[in-house]
């Protein structure tokens, strides 16, 4: 019997995470063959979608195999609200120490009992940083005011309010939408989904902050996973792993040929100093201090053994 896997995401083809589904997929073609029939649909906004829905569409069985910014199932694993605390993750290489240790774990049986989530890989997609379309943004005076679109997380919208911005929960097609029609709408995100969804053409203030890692859990429906024969079950989680390690080698590069780019397309960057981003990490810490207490001290251990 052929087996139906549909994988899906929410980013463009050429975006860092679209391109690490799609090693996903490969893998998951090779190891199965004619046992799997296999659809990728790298955009589901392009099907009407929203990225916020993805944990539904999973649980659905609308979408087989999808992943989702962890900042979005924080409350179901809070050991996650680890990649929420500002200025923390000081290199991509700390954190792929932390997700290639007990972490991953940890996380996976907080998605399965609290969730109903299979955890297949924990990906990361880039720093984020703050652009917008009119000014650069150096001091936290810059943000006052500003109206900026902030995710579905408990934390996020308290710092960038601290700030000084006016955030908004807005999912990324509104946004998109919103920008696109001339709206002032700060972001903060990662320069490859920052470039790929074609913002360079509004925002042209780039603010390099790297005040967040952006991590992404690739993730599948855990009852129908345990209902998979164990080959199948070993093949997904080996696509998970692939994608995993594949995309390493290309997040190391994504950022310095995207901000080539930028540079190309007449933005203006502006790379945050030490002592700006302690500026802004003052007043973002007490914030998120609190939060260290819901992801417990095994992980904070973890996160400071990572450094």
């Amino acid at each position: 019997m052929t087996v139906h896997i549909t994988l899906g995401g929410y980013q463009p083809i050429t975006s860092l995470l679209s391109r690490t589904l799609q090693i996903a997929e490969a893998s998951l073609s090779r190891q199965l063959g004619e046992a799997a029939s296999l659809t990728l649909t790298n955009n589901i906004m392009d099907i009407g979608k929203v990225p916020g829905h993805m944990p539904n569409l999973v649980s659905s069985g609308d979408i087989t195999l999808g992943y989702i910014a962890a900042s979005y199932l924080a409350d179901i694993a809070p050991e996650l609200y680890v990649f929420d605390l500002p200025f923390e993750i000081k290199s991509r290489e700390q954190a792929y120490r932390l997700v290639d240790g007990p972490f991953t774990d940890i996380v996976a049986d907080k998605l399965a009992a609290s969730g109903g989530f299979k955890l297949l890989g924990i990906w990361e997609y880039g720093f984020r940083h703050f652009t917008n379309a009119s000014h650069p943004i150096r001091t936290p005076a810059d943000c006052r005011g500003l109206p900026i679109r902030t995710l579905l997380n408990e934390l996020h919208p308290k710092m960038f309010k601290a700030l000084g911005f006016n955030p908004e929960v807005v999912q990324l097609s509104e946004f998109l939408d919103r920008v696109r029609a001339g709206e002032t709408l700060a972001q903060e995100n990662a320069l490859t989904n920052y470039y790929n969804f074609g913002l360079q053409d509004f925002h042209k203030h780039v603010t390099l902050s790297h005040h967040l890692l952006g991590m992404a859990l690739f993730i599948c429906d855990l009852k129908t996973f345990e209902n998979w024969p164990a080959s199948m079950q070993d093949a997904v989680l080996a696509a998970g792993a692939d994608g995993t390690m594949g995309q390493r080698p290309l997040a190391e590069t994504e950022e310095e040929t995207v901000l080539e780019k930028l540079q190309a397309n007449g933005c203006q960057i502006h790379a945050m100093t030490d002592h700006e981003k302690k500026a802004f990490n003052d007043i973002l810490k007490p914030l998120a201090d609190p939060y260290r207490e819901k992801i417990g001290p095994e992980t904070l251990k973890l996160l400071e053994d990572a450094k």
